[in-house]
């Protein structure tokens, strides 16, 4: 039953696929330093803006170890050359992250006596007073109302890095090995050979001298290194993870981030599953996210190891249900790559030209006149016909600034990477996002095709009513946000800073109440959590068939549990293909 199920759902969803376009490849890269030892790479970001045959690559290089001078080094597409490489703001990918995280939600039972509206958490306002939506204005002084366009930074935000950025051409990269003993470096026998395949295929090189004096460490000796942005004329497909085992400590987590016009995107040569998603844990992970995250990721892999986890597809406007932060905002989709796609806009485009005043228009712009003198007026005039005209520019710019932002995440060292990592478009999904019904907290666990992409991964807890019921008909079992009183702290806790997260702190099998068959859950009591880490690690070990069943998210349906292990949008012949490596 359960390889019908999935053969089923990856022979619906197939027919929303589209065509890889003609491969170019994207970092991770590796360390080099003045001596054959450096520090290690732990995980790699990587945020990818492709449109046609333009692509900006977005990446934040993840270093440990001691901080003695030290360089990144990651291969580029033939096009790039200096002028086309940025240092980006790390919040920026930060934000990615976290917002793309798997999240945790809590749901409570309203009131059996307010006939109120059913309302969620994610439906409380975050608009500013000004009405800007997601673009995050703020409050205007006086009377006059400003366009809420008006009030939000349109222009990418760079930083002067702590790089000393070379990008070396075929020839130069030929000879790496030279050209970094000539800086003092030590291009290792494993570099070299890990580098050379790239360097054959004629593309270019960045070394990206490391000034430690710049460099923000965030504990111990993990540094904080600012993102690297290049772009490229050609469709970028590949990310060469695999040049990450150069500096490898046991595991490293590859997070891939896709901000696309119009496509979720999926891995096209690995297979790609859904994690579990809106069922029910215990409250004790509410804190514990990541540790929680990160043991239940280890179980999954140890069913798939070579498949990659499609853990967010959701446009960019929005930010999942619950959000952890507001959306993206315009300045950052622009620095991310927004802005190089814009130079591909024509000028007419860009620079539209504002309709005829209407009536109203004419009248109030008058009015507004007359309140000046004679000799102001001129003046006054020309700005607003100034201001309109920008007016008209920025909402054609933030129109075209519509995505859909993919979240891909593996987990891997030399034994479930055979092959570097090739992205695509695929179809849309949505999934993990449904409101639980009734005493028995029905909700979907399921990820389905659908219009428009809207999956989110996300963990549930609930809170039946505890207080006085004063009517003689209660209407039991609404969930919604939290009630009025609550005083807790109204935070979106999510899985995030994964890389260093200890995965035997909590264990699945006490935390989990949904049961998830397939990995071996049969799902915890409630209130079983307290030892939950006493003897983390010892969940039951997965039965031997592959993943892919679906089932009601409530501990109290007793239903199968569920482990959408859905290839996604891949196809299982592809998926058996890739585990028999």
């Amino acid at each position: 039953m359960h390889k019908l199920r999935t053969t089923v759902a990856a022979s619906l969803l197939s027919a929303l696929f589209t065509a890889n376009p003609p491969s170019a490849q994207a970092f991770p890269g590796f360390y080099v330093g003045k001596k054959e030892s450096v520090g290690t790479a732990h995980a790699a970001h990587v945020a990818v803006m492709p449109k046609g045959d333009t692509t900006i690559v977005s990446v934040m290089p993840d270093y440990e170890g001691s901080l003695e001078p030290f360089a990144l080094v990651m291969p580029v597409p033939a096009d790039v050359t200096a002028d086309k490489v940025k240092t980006l703001k790390r919040e920026f990918v930060d934000r990615l992250e976290m917002l793309t995280a798997p999240r945790f939600m809590e749901f409570w039972e309203m009131d059996p006596c307010d006939p109120g509206p059913l309302e969620q958490e994610w439906e409380r306002s975050k608009l500013a007073s000004a009405d800007t939506a997601f673009l995050g204005g703020g409050q205007v002084g006086g009377e006059k109302k400003v366009p809420k366009e008006m009030l939000v930074t349109v222009e990418s935000e760079f930083k002067e890095g702590e790089y000393t950025i070379s990008v070396l051409g075929k020839d130069q990269a030929a000879d790496l090995a030279g050209f970094l003993k000539g800086k003092g470096y030590v291009l290792t026998d494993k570099g070299a050979a890990a580098i050379k395949p790239y360097v054959d295929a004629g593309m270019n090189v960045i070394v990206a001298e490391v000034d430690t004096k710049r460099v923000e460490l965030v504990g111990g000796e993990r540094a904080s290194l600012s993102p690297i942005r290049y772009v490229t004329q050609t469709a970028v497909t590949k990310i060469p993870s695999k040049l990450g085992l150069v500096n490898l400590d046991k595991k490293q987590e590859l997070f891939i981030y896709v901000l696309s016009p119009d496509q979720r995107y999926e891995a096209k040569n690995y297979g790609n599953l859904f994690p579990p998603t809106n069922i029910s844990v215990d409250f004790a992970v509410k804190e514990r996210m990541g540790e929680f995250y990160g043991a239940l990721h280890d179980m999954i892999q140890q069913k798939e190891p070579k498949s990659f986890l499609v853990e967010y597809a959701w446009p960019a406007e929005g930010c999942g249900q619950p959000c952890q932060n507001e959306p993206l905002l315009p300045h950052e989709l622009l620095s991310l790559g927004g802005d190089a796609l814009e130079e591909l806009v024509p000028e007419a485009e860009r620079n539209p030209q504002p309709p005829e005043l209407t009536e109203a228009e004419k009248k109030a712009q008058d009015e507004e006149l007359k309140a000046l003198k004679p000799a102001e007026r001129p003046k006054a005039k020309k700005q607003m016909e100034a201001d309109r005209k920008e007016l008209y520019r920025r909402k054609a710019l933030l129109a075209r600034q519509k995505y859909v932002l993919t979240r891909l995440h593996h987990r891997y060292d030399a034994s479930n990477l055979p092959d570097d990592p090739e992205i695509g478009p695929a179809g849309h999904i949505a999934g993990g996002a449904t409101i639980p019904k009734g005493q028995k907290m029905e909700i979907s666990t399921e990820v389905k095709p659908a219009d428009k992409s809207q999956m989110q991964t996300r963990y549930n807890n609930f809170h039946p009513w505890k207080g006085m019921m004063k009517c003689d008909q209660p209407e039991r079992w609404r969930w919604g946000k939290p009630p009025r009183e609550y005083r807790g702290l109204r935070k979106t806790w999510v899985a995030a800073d994964l890389t260093r997260k200890d995965r035997k702190q909590i264990d699945p099998a006490k935390v989990v109440l949904t049961p998830i068959q397939s990995l071996g859950l049969t799902g915890a009591p409630v209130g079983g959590a307290e030892d939950a880490g006493a003897d983390a690690g010892t969940a039951a070990p997965a039965p031997k068939k592959g993943c892919g069943c679906s089932t009601p998210g409530a501990p109290e349906t007793g239903a199968l549990g569920t482990f959408l292990g859905l290839v996604a949008l891949g196809g299982v012949a592809r998926r058996r293909r890739t585990n028999q490596r």
